[in-house]
């Protein structure tokens, strides 16, 4: 080294020493600063004494031995002192500290999610007015978007559950994992932690017996992965010892768990052990029949049959274990309460319609209960137990005549997001209903003669057994406490006067006739009214509504007298069922249990108001798979090929979520095996597949049908309502009538229509079934030629109940069919049935009280619900920007890739270097060249987790991925700067197409950057829809859903970069069949973008789900909370905005009190309305010049000169 190089050396180390003087004489000294921070910075922080002469260059740099990060943080130590210098220019960008303290994200990166409740106000600031309602305010959306939920109190509750609701409790998406039920079972205590006297295990010996009992029994049937994952916890867990389980005695303990009171020895009397003393076990009683023989028969007179045993539960008992049971008491609602919403658009408040203890019948039901005299010495408070009951027959094997008849029981005081949990175990098995055996032909013909008419008698034995059994069930235990209530210390330690009432009754049409004795598509086929057969039809009309009214049945005295003296007629006088004066007076009612044993009570309950819509039965099954199998006839007299094209199509359809819509893989025409999950999946996608089949006009006839069918099946089966939803679904119900009216009168006659191949088979197989029943040739059933033969003509029939039922404003199957295969399969399955039902509820009761009572046994799925989105962070799969962009060099999707995702993340980068206290300059003035990328590369993900609250103000969630045809996705669109001239042509949202979910370590070197420190940014690389026939886009008034088209790979902003922040959720998007490919060829011009299988024009299917729909009702969903702004597009709602509203805060109902909370704006995405004006016919043009090819090509050549290590050099020699 010459002597020149060492001065020059020496100089430079002699300034750096001087600054650093500088720098830490301005700093104060703490004698204590150590002892502050943290362990490491002890030694490397320590000052050293200056040396009193300078020997060499050298030692100016071991004068002070701090990393540049401690700067940062003895700084930030020293800002407690109020005594600091805020002058902080003579620091390093590292050592500087952010100058903003409250920081918060962009709106765009904040998702509204539910809260939990704001706590209720205190006693003193609400006044006791008379007799008003106690309540509870509802769940706010978040404190800076609040939907503004609240609800109208005049006390405050004893209990209220709404309190115990977390944020897992709204998400529909969570799952028990098998390491958290390996956490739950190492939380149990084992055996010798307790000292009780009693085991807490029940029946079993210790702990490990017991998890492995309750494996068994509670874990499934059909072992699955999970499942077995939870079996090796059990076995692998350090506290388990194989000399635990070696000598247990199952088959005894199994025995022991399904005791019930039908084995006679006292299983449940009180006799047995601790843990079931609180059981409401199952008992069997036998049911006997009186069958009325008129005077013309072999042996006239009443006879006694004896039908079976009847398997059931005491409701009383029922009652008091759901009672006694903390985990489900604690969200048990004692007190109803009326919920409203007041939208930041709207001056007045809106109902909201959701559960049934906010209902108007609750609420009048809780105000008669607190009306009504008091029981004789008693003052405590009175509860409504609200049962709601459903039956359904249900066939329990796929091949055999193995048949269950449950009756099932809910509470509504329950909500009913819980109760759609199987895992919750919410409902109730009550009972197992016996049907009249075959074996009473045998019996009737004995007694009627051979040549008697015995089909009207079996008719009204089937009522009689039915009936039978719901008189046990309504015991007189049940009558009591009906009428005086059941006192229960409930798990609060408040003692509480309970009274059941029936609110609602759900089954398919026979059972409601059964229920409400009423004759089979009768005369009056309405279980609800008196409207005759041929009216049924006018569904939606003025006059249908008011007879819906006017002739409603009524359970009253004076009918009540008419059955006593039909009755007197058959059993007494021994006439005819169906004789003339038993139907001059019965016509059109008949006589029931309900009526028996809850009317003469005179509490004003009457059996028909409790009969309600079952949308599964009656519309589903019913009104639109009548429909639908009439299209495929319309089809098939068109020309037979069509019904092939709708099959092509219908198995084309892109599958949606995690089951809402579900592959067809089988010809659909053929009709076989489909649920009616499967009819409603084919409604929500009917409107592309039949599309452009049939000529005009009666394509668009058929479409608008379609369409209206869809929209009133989503607005029915919405779980929330408010006033505004309500009014369009009585629209949409005098719409559906009305096109429903017009086609089977003038377009289903411009039809031949014929029975298709399936009805003709099934014709003939009934009718050689009657041939064989009544032992008469099956050829005399009908005529031999081939014409009567063959398909028979088919009209449209609208005079059905379940067109007329909705007019009116099962899941469970699958565990007693689950349960059905662990029996033996004889004729007793009915009481093993009721046994393995006892063995899992005692199990599970065994198991809550071993465990935490407080431990939340829901986790998210993928991520938390409070994230908007979750993106895996794994690094294994990454592509090199310059070797990805030379691999796919002729490729039009990487047209301008770099120079395109550098101006995207600009501004993102630049807002997080804000953040942490930079002082950057707006993105306008920065070239986006200064945002480097670590290593060069974008780190690829296969999946993105959106989570969104939906409309009813829960968490839901989409997986979106760029390798499948769950790949589309929708984002808001900012029209925030247009003109409010033509609001009808703006649509709210873009559409895009995923092509990859990448994040990036992102590096900032431009003006006031802070470090080198490389920021995680994820990011999606899309292809943008355009959308087609803005007229009616996302409106209503059209009848027409909405169309897109995926930019061509030659427009200049076809492909773009967004923020998954910016994600709405997931989109269905369905190819327009009627339209054909873009490329008849089937060659696309790129491989990245895939578009050789494109087609020309999408279909945007809004009914896939409810929240959907909701969205699309812009300003509508209480959970929508970007669309409740002044701002909202009117799509067609039938309210409209009262004026002076604009700006206006949510605000919150509470008693007499108005809580005001910061509304939220719409939080439109960055995606901004320069991508909404670009979305014209000129984005079509390729001709444009573009030369941002270039820019990528020379900006890549000026990076690979200095190496890929350019990004790990130190900040020193970065500088």
């Amino acid at each position: 080294m010459d002597f020149a190089t060492l001065v020059t050396s020496k100089k430079c180390f002699s300034g750096a020493l001087a600054k650093a003087k500088e720098v830490w004489n301005l700093l104060p000294q703490h004698p204590d600063h150590h002892a502050s921070g943290s362990s490491n910075e002890s030694v490397e922080n320590t000052p050293v004494p200056a040396p009193q002469h300078y020997g060499s260059p050298l030692d100016n740099i071991c004068l002070l031995r701090v990393n540049p990060s401690s700067f940062r943080s003895i700084y930030w130590l020293c800002q407690s002192d109020p005594a600091v210098v805020d002058d902080d220019s003579h620091m390093s960008l590292a050592e500087r500290r952010p100058h903003r303290i409250d920081r918060q994200l962009p709106m765009r990166f904040r998702d509204i999610v539910p809260q939990p409740l704001p706590l209720l106000p205190p006693m003193a600031n609400i006044t006791s007015t008379a007799p008003s309602l106690p309540s509870i305010p509802s769940t706010p959306v978040s404190n800076i978007c609040s939907p503004s939920l609240g609800s109208r109190i005049c006390r405050l509750p004893s209990h209220n559950p709404e309190e115990c609701i977390h944020l897992h409790d709204l998400s529909d998406d969570s799952v028990a994992t098998a390491d958290e039920t390996s956490a739950q079972s190492r939380n149990i205590p084992t055996s010798s932690n307790i000292n009780s006297a009693p085991s807490p295990f029940g029946p079993y010996p210790n702990k490990n017996s017991f998890l492995l009992g309750d494996w068994y029994w509670n874990h499934g049937l059909q072992k699955s992965t999970d499942s077995f994952k939870s079996l090796l916890h059990i076995v692998a867990d350090e506290q388990f010892r194989p000399e635990d389980v070696r000598h247990t005695q199952w088959g005894k303990i199994n025995a022991q768990l399904a005791k019930t009171d039908f084995d006679g020895d006292g299983a449940t009397d009180g006799e047995g052990p601790e843990w079931l003393d609180e059981d409401a076990g199952w008992m069997r009683t036998p049911i006997k029949i009186s069958v009325p023989f008129h005077c013309r028969a072999k042996e006239p007179g009443p006879q006694t049959y004896v039908v079976g045993d009847l398997s059931h539960r005491s409701l009383v008992a029922v009652i008091c274990e759901k009672l006694a049971q903390p985990q489900d008491n604690q969200l048990f609602h004692y007190e109803p309460f009326e919920l409203f919403w007041k939208p930041p658009n709207l001056s007045a408040n809106l109902r909201v319609h959701g559960e049934l203890y906010t209902s108007p019948a609750f609420l009048d039901a809780h105000r008669e209960l607190q009306d009504s005299p008091c029981e004789p010495g008693c003052d405590l408070p009175k509860v409504i137990v609200a049962m709601m009951l459903s039956s359904d027959a249900t066939q329990l094997t796929a091949f055999g005549n193995a048949k269950l008849w449950p009756c099932y029981l809910y509470f509504g005081n329950e909500s009913k997001y819980r109760q759609c949990k199987p895992n919750n175990h919410l409902c109730n098995h009550v009972t197992y209903f016996q049907a009249l055996p075959d074996a009473f032909k045998d019996f009737a013909t004995e007694y009627m003669g051979p040549n008697g008419d015995i089909k009207p008698l079996i008719t009204h034995c089937r009522r009689e057994v039915y009936h039978a059994q719901w008189m046990e069930l309504l015991d007189d235990e049940f009558i009591e406490a009906y009428k005086h209530g059941i006192v229960i210390k409930c798990c609060d330690g408040i003692t509480r006067r309970f009274y059941p009432r029936i609110f609602t009754y759900s089954g398919d049409y026979p059972e409601k006739v059964l229920l409400a004795s009423i004759h089979d598509k009768g005369h009056c086929l309405c279980p609800q009214c008196l409207i005759p057969l041929s009216h049924v039809e006018n569904l939606g009309t003025v006059q249908d509504m008011k007879l819906h009214k006017s002739l409603a049945r009524l359970d009253d005295d004076i009918k009540r007298h008419d059955v006593k003296t039909v009755r007197d007629l058959i059993y007494e006088k021994n006439y005819a069922i169906n004789s003339k004066a038993v139907k001059a007076i019965l016509q059109k009612q008949s006589l029931n249990a309900f009526s028996q044993r809850l009317a003469p009570l005179g509490l004003g309950f009457n059996l028909h108001s409790m009969l309600v819509v079952d949308l599964m039965h009656e519309f589903e099954l019913g009104v639109w798979k009548a429909l639908f199998i009439h299209l495929i006839r319309i089809l098939n007299a068109v020309d037979k090929s069509l019904v092939h094209e709708m099959d092509r199509r219908y198995r084309q359809i892109p599958t949606f979520g995690r089951d809402t819509i579900r592959r067809f893989s089988s010809n659909i025409s053929e009709l076989k095996k489909l649920a009616a999950r499967d009819f409603e999946d084919l409604l929500q996608c009917a409107i592309p597949v039949f599309d452009g089949l049939l000529p005009e006009p009666y394509n668009t006839s058929v479409l608008k049908l379609l369409f209206t069918c869809a929209h009133w099946h989503v607005l029915a089966k919405l779980q929330m309502h408010t006033d505004q939803t309500l009014t369009i679904l009585d629209n949409e119900t005098s719409r559906i009538g009305m096109e429903l009216r017009t086609f089977a009168n003038k377009m289903c006659s411009a039809f031949d229509t014929k029975e298709l191949k399936q009805e003709v088979d099934a014709r003939k197989r009934r009718q050689l079934k009657n041939a064989k029943s009544t032992k008469r040739p099956a050829q005399s059933q009908w005529n031999t030629s081939s014409a009567s033969n063959g398909p028979r003509q088919k009209k449209l029939n609208l005079q059905i109940y379940k067109l007329h039922s909705l007019g009116d404003g099962k899941l469970e199957h699958r565990k007693p069919k689950a349960r059905y295969r662990r029996t033996n399969k004889q004729k007793v399955f009915v009481k093993q049935l009721a046994q393995i039902e006892r063995r899992e509820a005692r199990l599970r009761r065994i198991r809550t009280k071993l465990t935490d009572k407080g431990q939340h046994q829901n986790e998210p799925v993928a991520s938390t619900p409070q994230e908007h989105h979750h993106i895996d962070t794994s690094q294994n799969h990454f592509e090199h920007v310059g070797m990805f962009l030379q691999q796919h060099s002729g490729d039009l999707a990487v047209k301008g890739f770099l120079s395109k995702l550098k101006q995207y993340l600009l501004p993102r980068i630049l807002s997080i270097v804000r953040d942490q206290g930079g002082t950057p300059p707006v993105s306008n003035n920065v070239d986006p060249n200064m945002v480097l990328l670590k290593h060069d590369r974008v780190y690829q993900h296969n999946l993105i987790h959106t989570n969104y609250t939906t409309y009813d103000v829960r968490r839901a969630q989409d997986v979106a991925n760029a390798s499948t045809t769950h790949n589309n996705i929708m984002v808001l669109a900012d029209h925030a700067d247009e003109s409010d001239s033509f609001p009808d042509q703006r649509h709210p949202f873009l559409y895009a197409r995923l092509l990859g979910i990448y994040h990036a370590n992102i590096i900032y070197v431009g003006p006031g950057m802070l470090d080198y420190q490389p920021h995680r940014i994820e990011f999606l690389w899309v292809q943008w829809y355009r959308n087609v026939g803005v007229e009616h886009a996302a409106g209503w008034d059209g009848r027409k859903l909405d169309r897109v088209q995926i930019l061509p790979v030659s427009a200049g902003h076809a492909f773009d970069f967004i923020d998954p922040s910016d994600v709405l959720r997931n989109a269905h998007k369905v190819p327009a069949f009627s339209k054909g490919k873009r490329y008849r060829d089937g060659k696309g011009l790129s491989l990245l973008a895939q578009d050789s299988s494109d087609w020309a024009e999408y279909i945007v299917n809004r009914f896939v789900d409810r929240d959907m729909v909701m969205r699309y009702h812009l300003g509508l969903g209480v959970g929508h909370v970007y669309s409740h702004s002044k701002n909202a597009i009117d799509v067609g709602n039938p309210s409209s905005e009262p004026e002076g509203s604009e700006g206006q805060p949510d605000t919150c109902i509470l008693g007499d009190e108005e809580l005001e909370v910061e509304s939220a704006s719409s939080t439109g995405s960055e995606v901004g309305s320069s991508l909404a004006d670009s979305f014209d016919d000129s984005l079509l043009d390729s001709s444009e010049d573009d030369d941002s090819w270039s820019d990528d090509e020379g900006w890549y050549a000026m990076e690979e000169m200095y190496g890929h290590s350019t990004y790990d050099l130190e900040p020193m020699d970065r500088s």
